[in-house]
């Protein structure tokens, strides 16, 4: 099985598909929706480095959490 485009608009190969992003086990924050589900996938967000976001699969509530940074000590 070849993977050439059968419509022979591309040269080569076919288009590349898009790959999902896998789901986390994280308790989603939605307060107001009661929602109780467990999974969350995690929104890249280019030059970001300091700050995640999560999406729920269920509710689609997004939230972010702060990572990084400097300790006083």
């Amino acid at each position: 099985m070849s993977s050439v485009d059968p419509k022979g608009t591309t040269p080569g190969l076919s288009s590349k598909t898009t790959k999902e992003p896998e789901p986390i086990n994280m308790k989603c924050r939605n307060e107001n929706g009661n929602c109780d589900n467990m999974s969350a996938v995690l929104i890249q967000i280019p030059g970001q480095d300091r700050h995640r976001m999560y999406r729920c699969t269920k509710c689609s509530h997004t939230w972010g959490i702060n990572v990084g940074g400097s300790v006083n000590l």
